[in-house]
């Protein structure tokens, strides 16, 4: 039953028991459908915020247990009950604006959020009857941090999300700098020497826009009255999940968990701790940092004024590793795809980060309450979803759901390649200075070519991950699972699989980050004994088989696809960054100059050192040489003094016997006469 309608007054019309259907106001519309989400279209005359809820609910027992998860996206916030056969009993969600107040700014309104978050989970509760939930489960985007004033509870600024992109300047200019050369460098000799795993993660350190840090490093440097109240030590950071937290327990837990934490570029995942080295080299305090707890555990509950009893809240886990436990990846070498407004891919690295030289960061993916951690390795592309959005903005396409059909209807892409680098390219490529745009356009592309090579280009982006995911880790990786709203469309989802050469499941549900918070809840709530529990629960939709005659082809068309990526690094597309870019070039040529004269100066020292060295080289071999003359001439002299006395002595050994033998010769002639 799909019931509609965000105005309800009376919520009890929403409480499941016999006299519902006469209770409902006229507002509100029954309407039947086949799967959970009701797909139909909705009347005009109806809200667009509705509940959804399945037969199981309307017949079962009041003494059924309930898990709720709440899921708060970039577009989107919902919530979830789930049974204990982990299927959905009933939902409720809300869009959310996103705010650009300024070209390249991407905000939410803290505010919105939480009254947002407040009435889906409301709406769910009063579906099932508070009473009958258990716990508690939430996922989060990660990388959107606010600053808040720790006494009057107060937002110091909007939600600054993963999507923005206002500290590109700070993000080049560390990347550039002589100290992060230096700390690679470094961390390059001492990987080498110690085979340490961190210093190898270390000597590829690279910022990116799409992490916490630098954002928050701007946010410290720009946000009016920040280090008036940072010194008065009343200033709180906290990305999505903390603040949500935050105001479920009204204010009494400021906490976030190792997995939304490891995703700001501020935590060491081989120590599990936040990097005092990184947040000393940018002079971010620690003292605004929040706690670290296990993803799964003690998170408090919700204040019972929001939903009529308190809630215990039992697990808080990122999207990505939630999106991995629901989708059964709790093994080590289960690779998980999503593909939605960004692309993700996951693995699971088991016990052990996984270091990379690729650019594919090593995070958290859950901890448990029993304090094991597991890791993941995740490689990220910004422009997944948001490309499709542009080419339906631009009208080559009228609706996303066409798009299959469309670039089924040629071949090829007829040598048109399109490169969606929106936010630039991410790992492996690692530039974010890559531009957008097609390449390759002739008098002969038709608008099929164009949504063939955009759609093929999210398939290329997905297998240039996977290759450098393959090349790094060091054991088997699993077939993947897929989800997300773009892995709808089968044509990017068959071309992943035919590429990987790996069977690629869609489970049937495409909420499995919801799913997955709900998992990790219920094991910490004891009512699973562990996540691979209901593994034989989760229903897969399809399975995408690799199509070997296709991969040949597709290959090709790959490599010129890289190709054409390369043509497009490197460019610089707006003012500002044309304006850093010169700037750079002016403080680099300057420093060159500086260098330059340091080293004539060095190289003048040098010669006249050189020069004295060598002058006092020469007469020190010449007094050597005159020593050695007088030495040898001496020698000679005493030489020829011992040939002259030896021969004297020679002579006078001789003529010493014979005058003797003369003499007594003589003396005896005398006697004889």
């Amino acid at each position: 039953m799909v019931f509609s309608g965000s105005d309800i007054e009376d919520r009890d019309i929403l409480n499941n028991d016999s006299s519902r259907k006469e209770t409902e106001s006229e507002s509100t519309k029954n309407y039947l459908t086949n799967h959970a989400f009701g797909s139909e279209e909705i009347p005009n005359n109806v809200h667009e915020e509705f509940v959804t809820l399945s037969e199981a609910v309307q017949n079962s027992p009041s003494s059924k247990k309930y898990i709720v998860s709440l899921d708060i996206g970039t577009t989107i916030v919902r919530s979830f009950a789930f049974d204990r056969d982990v299927e959905i009993s009933a939902s409720s969600e809300q869009k959310v604006e996103l705010l650009q107040p300024k070209p390249g700014y991407a905000e939410m309104d803290p505010e919105e959020i939480w009254l947002k978050c407040c009435h889906v989970i409301r709406e769910v509760v009063s579906c099932v009857g508070v009473e009958n939930v258990s716990c508690l489960g939430i996922c989060t985007q990660r990388c959107t941090f606010l600053l808040w004033d720790a006494v009057t509870g107060k937002p110091l600024h909007n939600l600054i999300t993963w999507k923005d992109l206002r500290a590109d300047a700070l993000v080049n200019k560390w990347n550039k700098s002589f100290l992060m050369k230096c700390l690679r460098w470094g961390s390059s000799v001492l990987s080498f020497l110690t085979g340490n795993d961190r210093f190898l993660a270390c000597s590829v350190l690279t910022f990116m826009n799409i992490q916490v840090v630098m954002r928050l490093k701007w946010a410290l440097e720009n946000v009016p009255d920040v280090q008036q109240l940072i010194a008065q030590k009343r200033v709180r950071f906290g990305t999505l999940d903390t603040w949500i937290v935050h105001k479920l327990t009204n204010g009494k837990v400021f906490a976030t968990d190792y997995s939304n934490a490891s995703g700001t570029a501020m935590f060491d995942p081989y120590l599990n701790e936040w990097s005092s080295f990184v947040m000393g080299i940018l002079s971010i305090p620690m003292g605004i940092m929040p706690e670290l707890r296990p993803s799964a555990g003690d998170w408090g509950d919700c204040h019972d004024d929001l939903f009529g009893a308190q809630i215990p809240i039992a697990a808080v886990v990122s999207d990505q590793g939630a999106s991995l436990a629901g989708g059964g990846g709790h093994s080590r070498g289960h690779l998980k795809i999503t593909l939605g407004t960004g692309g993700f891919m996951n693995l699971n690295t088991g016990a052990r980060p996984l270091t990379s030289v690729h650019g594919i960061y090593p995070v958290v993916a859950w901890q448990g309450s029993d304090g094991n951690v597991v890791y993941m390795a995740e490689a990220s592309a910004l422009d997944v979803g948001t490309v499709i959005e542009w080419g339906q903005r631009v009208g080559l396409f009228a609706d996303v759901s066409e798009t299959a059909a469309i670039a089924a209807s040629v071949k090829d892409s007829g040598g048109v390649f399109f490169v969606p680098a929106l936010q630039g390219l991410q790992a492996p490529v690692n530039d974010s200075t890559a531009t957008c745009g097609f390449m390759g356009i002739t008098s002969g592309t038709s608008r099929a070519h164009l949504v063939r090579a955009l759609l093929d280009s999210i398939s290329f982006l997905v297998y240039q991950m996977f290759e450098a995911m393959k090349e790094e880790a060091n054991y088997k990786l699993l077939d993947a699972r897929v989800d997300g709203g773009v892995a709808r469309n089968e044509l990017i989802v068959q071309q992943v699989a035919t590429l990987t050469q790996r069977s690629l499941s869609r489970c049937s549900t495409t909420q499995l980050s919801a799913l997955g918070a709900a998992l990790v809840a219920g094991v910490a709530a004891g009512v699973y004994k562990n996540l691979s529990a209901v593994d034989d629960l989760l229903q897969v939709e399809r399975v995408f088989e690799p199509v070997p005659s296709e991969r040949p082809g597709l290959l090709r068309q790959f490599r010129r696809w890289q190709k054409t990526c390369r043509r497009f690094k490197g460019w610089t597309s707006s003012e500002e960054g044309a304006v850093t870019v010169v700037t750079v070039l002016a403080a680099v040529t300057v420093v060159t100059v500086l260098t330059a004269v340091t080293v004539v100066t060095v190289l003048a020292a040098v010669t006249v050192v050189t020069v004295l060295a060598a002058v006092t080289v020469v007469t020190v071999l010449a007094a050597v040489t005159v020593v050695t003359v007088l030495a040898a001439v001496t020698v000679v002299t005493v030489l020829a003094a011992v040939t002259v006395v030896t021969r004297l002595a020679a002579v006078t050994v001789v003529t010493r016997p014979a005058a003797f033998l003369v003499r007594n010769s003589s003396s005896q002639i005398f006697a004889t006469s």
